[in-house]
């Protein structure tokens, strides 16, 4: 009796908290010659409140949010590599940033670090690394390019957004791309933490995810791993096609999907954007077997990212998240 009313508790705490995170759900030359440091006005009707909250990162930080710093720091002259990991080589970029820019020198990219790093303006025609952080947000090709597909995401996500799509990315559009809505870190939940599937849908369907396909099954399966997918489509901006969860049929293993760790995604049709996004965001590992793998961080939840290709078909991403 005990363990079951202790398991409720911990279930209405884990859909509260997950609630709120899904509905808050170097060419410096070439850079500076195509892109402007002049502000861009908030436009249209509906321009997008600035109060959503930057990410803040620091040493030890990785992911996209970070990819894209490094683009903007190198795009600014600062020698870096862009890896997606906040290493010393960034934190002293981000510490000369500041110096120069006559902000707090702490190393960390807050709000004040990331209004200047993003005031400027980008049009189509512009090239460097400044364009790739923009491409690296849309999870498009970051070949440091503005050509017609970049132009053509950039008015898509102004469009979605309410923002004036004009296909040119000011400092409101920065902001919208960066900082997005705001969502909730992961609460450090129990290991044996499980949603019912009735749970899971809930939450998925506040972040704008639709009911896995065919028979799939959500029972049993972990928070992080539905707090993992829900930061997969934010920070992606992609349609997120479920197709395997914790029904039978999967391979065992301390990290399964029946241990409610895993997640198969679509990698055709809408898929494609979330298999685009992998690629061009995510760090490339070792494969596992035969089939290649990435892994990255994803709102603090680690995620392993393998593009399975079964002998009898039905090619799929395989993320486990932890």
């Amino acid at each position: 009796m005990r363990k079951n009313v202790r398991n409720l508790l911990l279930q209405s705490l884990a859909a509260a908290i997950l609630a709120g995170g899904a509905l808050g759900a170097v060419n410096a030359t070439g850079d500076q010659a195509n892109a402007s440091t002049k502000p861009g006005p908030r436009t249209g009707s509906h321009a997008t409140s600035l109060k959503a909250a930057w990410p803040a990162l620091k040493t030890g930080s990785r992911g996209t949010d970070v990819l894209t710093a490094q683009h903007l720091l190198a795009a600014r002259g600062h020698r870096l590599d862009a890896d997606s990991v906040f290493g010393q080589k960034t934190a002293k970029a981000v510490r000369d940033f500041q110096k120069k820019n006559h902000l707090e020198i702490d190393g960390v990219i807050g709000a004040k670090t990331w209004a200047k790093l993003t005031n400027l303006t980008l049009a189509p025609g512009a090239r460097g690394q400044a364009v790739k952080a923009v491409q690296v947000q849309l999870g498009v090709k970051a070949d440091g390019v503005f050509g017609k597909k970049t132009k053509a995401a950039v008015s898509s996500f102004q469009k979605k957004n309410r923002l004036t799509a004009d296909g040119i990315v000011r400092p409101t559009t920065w902001h919208r791309l960066v900082a997005g809505t705001h969502t909730l870190p992961v609460p450090d939940f129990p290991r044996d933490v499980r949603l019912g599937h009735k749970m899971a849908l809930r939450q998925l369907a506040a972040a704008g995810i639709k009911a896995p396909v065919g028979r799939t099954s959500l029972e049993g399966v972990r928070a992080r791993t539905i707090q993992g997918v829900i930061a997969l489509k934010k920070a992606s901006r992609c349609t997120i096609v479920i197709t395997g969860g914790t029904e039978s049929g999967h391979s065992a293993g301390p990290y399964s999907h029946a241990k409610g760790y895993k997640l198969d995604l679509r990698t055709r049709d809408e898929g494609r954007c979330v298999t685009n996004w992998i690629k061009n965001t995510q760090h490339k590992g070792a494969p596992r077997g035969k089939d290649a793998r990435w892994y990255g961080t994803l709102n603090g939840v680690s995620a392993e990212f393998v593009y399975e290709v079964p002998r009898n078909g039905g090619v799929h991403w395989d993320i486990t998240f932890k």
